[in-house]
C-alpha cells in the first residue's frame, strides 16, 4: 500500500512539473535593429526578467558600454510597451516603444527623444541564443556621413591640432554626384562661437578617405584614412610644421552604429611618442 502511494504522489509531482517549468511569455534576451525614417539602423539589446506579475529590464546598445534601466513595462496579452531615461553627452535620451509579440519576434513602433530632438523609430527583435557579438557592419560611402551631426569633443587645448573641448553640430552636404562632401561646423568652445570647414572624399574601391579640416584657428589639416576594417576608420595627418616643430595626428573613428561614431585622437610632436589628445562623440540629428 505504501508503494502504491509513493509511486502515485511522483506521477502526481511528474505531471505537475511541465506546469511549473512552463517559460515565461517575455523574459529573456531580445536582440535586433532600431531603424530610423532616413534608413539609419542601430543594434539593440533587449533584456527582460519577470517576477510573479512584473516585468523589468534593460537596454543596451545606445552607447557604448552603458545599460538603460526600464522605468516602465506593461504588458496585456501579446502586447508590451517599454520605457526608460538615462543622460548621455548630448542631453536627456528617452524613449517610448509599443511592440507585438508574435511568438520568437517583438516588433513595433515608437519614439526616441535626445535633448530638444524626437525621433520616430520602428523596432525589429529576435529572441534567440547569442551566435555572436552584434557589430555594426557600415561599407565604405561618403553617404554614411550625409546629413546633421551632433558632437561634444572632450581634449586639450593643442595648437596647431586642436582649439581643445568644445561641442556643437556638423553638416556634411553630398558635392554632386562626386564621392566627396563638405562639412559645415558650428560649434561653442567656452561659451563662444566658432565655424570651421571640413571636406572628405571616399574611395570605395580602396578603402580609402581623405580629410580636409580648415580649423578656425586659421591653420589646415590634411588626413589620409584607411576603411578596411568595417567599424572603423584609422587616419594619418600629413606632417604640420608651426615654428620650428613638426606635428602628428593620429585618429581612429570607430562606428558604433549607422547613426554613431566616436572620434580618439593622439598626437606626436618632433617624432617623439603618441599621446592622447581628445575624444570626440557623433550622433546623427537628421
Amino acid at each position: 500500500m505504501g508503494a502504491r502511494i509513493g509511486w502515485l504522489a511522483l506521477a502526481a509531482l511528474m505531471l505537475c512539473t511541465p506546469a511549473l517549468a512552463q517559460p515565461d511569455a517575455w523574459e529573456g534576451t531580445w536582440r535586433g535593429e532600431l531603424g530610423d525614417l532616413r534608413g539609419g539602423t542601430t543594434v539593440l539589446t533587449l533584456t527582460l526578467v519577470s517576477d510573479d506579475d512584473t516585468t523589468t529590464g534593460v537596454i543596451t546598445g545606445f552607447t557604448p558600454s552603458t545599460e538603460i534601466r526600464l522605468t516602465r513595462v506593461v504588458t496585456d496579452n501579446d502586447q508590451i510597451t517599454l520605457e526608460g531615461a538615462t543622460d548621455s553627452a548630448f542631453g536627456p535620451l528617452s524613449f517610448a516603444y509599443h511592440l507585438t509579440r508574435d511568438d520568437q519576434e517583438l516588433g513595433g513602433d515608437g519614439h526616441l527623444t535626445l535633448g530638444d530632438h524626437t525621433f520616430d523609430v520602428s523596432l525589429q527583435l529576435t529572441r534567440q541564443r547569442r551566435a555572436d557579438v552584434p557589430q555594426p557592419q557600415v561599407e565604405p560611402n561618403i553617404n554614411y556621413f550625409t546629413g546633421r551631426w551632433q558632437f561634444e569633443y572632450t581634449g586639450g587645448e593643442f595648437p596647431p591640432l586642436s582649439i581643445g573641448t568644445r561641442s556643437g553640430t556638423v553638416t556634411f552636404t553630398p558635392i554632386a554626384t562626386t564621392s566627396f562632401a563638405r562639412a559645415e561646423v558650428r560649434g561653442n568652445i567656452f561659451g563662444e562661437a566658432y565655424e570651421e570647414i571640413w571636406t572628405i572624399g571616399v574611395n570605395a574601391t580602396d578603402r580609402t578617405v581623405v580629410w580636409r579640416e580648415q580649423l578656425s584657428d586659421g591653420n589646415t589639416l590634411l588626413s589620409l584614412g584607411n576603411w578596411i576594417s568595417p567599424i572603423a576608420i584609422t587616419f594619418l595627418t600629413a606632417p604640420v610644421k608651426v615654428d620650428g616643430m613638426v606635428y602628428l595626428l593620429r585618429r581612429r573613428l570607430q562606428m558604433t552604429s549607422e547613426t554613431a561614431f566616436r572620434v580618439t585622437d593622439e598626437f606626436s610632436v618632433n617624432g617623439g611618442r603618441y599621446r592622447r589628445l581628445g575624444n570626440g562623440s557623433y550622433v546623427r540629428i537628421q
